[in-house]
């Protein structure tokens, strides 16, 4: 039977995969595209719609009966196709995950416009109790407020439901019993040297570059030879995918001939998949497979020639994540009797030898950063100046 002129059509939303109908402009989630719930849930949308004179039926008792549960269903629905970076769910959707699980814990059945300001505040101690940090107690409570104001603009709410939470005021320092979050601290060289002797080649190669660029973790691990211009006497990589892509923002990294020299090698080997990435897992795995085979003393029986397994139950990526990256770094720094440091903390030693000889600028350029604040967090003060000033004038 064809359907009738003007009515709702059914849609894919291909980044989340969800079914959903567009309505008086507001799109309406339906669930996993190609489904029966689907369908029948789109059937009753349409249904309403249409005995309703066509109009959504947002009356004050529709809300009444949503949950804060519902509202969150909603919600994450919706994020799984917001929170997205080169096709790929981002860390932020995590995030968002466990402040549902903490709703839903604390009052998940409740009515949704029945939550307010006490609530939220009782969630809060509650997050103190766990022994979260100060920073991210505050995170996780403004993203809770993030989800009513998308309920709000969604109407599934009414917007006083939000707008009473704005005045609850997130935890000031010093002034409540959640512990403060440590200052990442830059890796001493002499730590970091002592490291790479324990890395595989390809993780100490990362390393190397990472530092000599004062690049984020994430960066290093993403480089394509598709993206560095090698023409110049600088080369240039174009990160095309940053984490402050959606501002507007632009991430250009250089390197300079020590950096040039390590990646050569990388870049030669790509020559036949410049879309492929330079440090790959893969690599890894090879490499010490025949560097065990090297330092074999025994001689190799026939049937040790070939252990791999036809169909591995976990295979090495094609690309470092940034865990994976962490965790190398790590058993190389244990191995090493050195004090556990972590990759962003080279960010943090580069981007303060650069301030310190170049200046604030120079390591707000190098570092990528929009305002020169944030350059403050992650390059550390020169107390040596202060205390020569102070030598000076007494």
């Amino acid at each position: 039977m064809a359907r009738p002129k003007g009515t709702p059509s059914y849609l894919h939303h291909k980044a989340s995969g969800k079914a959903f109908v567009r309505i008086d402009g507001k799109n309406i989630y339906l669930g996993f595209f190609g489904t029966k719930d689907s369908k029948a849930e789109f059937d009753r949308v349409v249904s309403e719609w249409l005995a309703n004179g066509r109009q959504l039926p947002q009356t004050e008792n529709c809300q009444k009966t949503l949950t804060v549960d519902a509202i969150c269903h909603s919600f994450l629905e919706y994020a799984a196709g917001y929170y997205r970076k080169n096709d790929e769910i981002t860390s932020e959707y995590k995030e968002y995950e466990c402040v549902v699980r903490l709703l839903h814990e604390h009052c998940g059945r409740i009515p949704a416009i029945d939550f307010n300001r006490q609530s939220l505040k009782a969630i809060r101690e509650k997050a103190v109790t766990k022994g979260w940090k100060r920073r991210t107690v505050n995170k996780r409570i403004a993203r809770i407020k993030r989800i009513f104001k998308w309920a709000a603009s969604e109407e599934l709410i009414p917007e006083s439901v939000f707008l009473h939470m704005q005045i609850l005021e997130g935890l000031k320092q010093g002034r409540c019993p959640c512990p403060e979050s440590e200052q990442v601290l830059p890796v001493p060289i002499e730590d970091f040297e002592k490291t790479l002797k324990h890395c595989p080649p390809i993780i100490a190669d990362m390393a190397r570059i990472q530092f000599l660029a004062g690049m984020r973790p994430g960066e290093v691990c993403a480089l394509r030879s598709c993206d560095i211009d090698c023409s110049g006497e600088i080369w240039e990589f174009d990160y095309k995918h940053h984490k402050t892509k959606h501002h507007g923002h632009s991430r250009h990294i250089w390197f300079g001939e020590k950096a040039q020299r390590i990646l050569t090698p990388y870049l030669m080997s790509m020559e036949d998949d410049p879309e492929g990435y330079l440090f790959s897992p893969q690599e890894t795995v090879l490499f010490a497979k025949i560097d065990k085979r090297r330092k074999r003393k025994s001689k190799v029986q026939p049937s040790q020639i070939d252990r791999s397994k036809k169909k591995p139950k976990r295979k090495p990526g094609v690309k470092y994540d940034v865990h994976a990256y962490r965790r190398a770094i790590q058993r190389a720094a244990e191995k090493a009797g050195v004090p556990q440091w972590f990759p962003n903390q080279l960010r943090h030693t580069r981007l303060t030898e650069i301030r310190k000889k170049y200046g604030l600028e120079a390591a707000q350029v190098i570092g990528g950063h929009a305002k020169a604040d944030i350059t403050q967090v992650y390059a550390e003060r020169d107390k040596s100046k202060g205390i020569s000033v102070m030598l000076e004038i007494g």
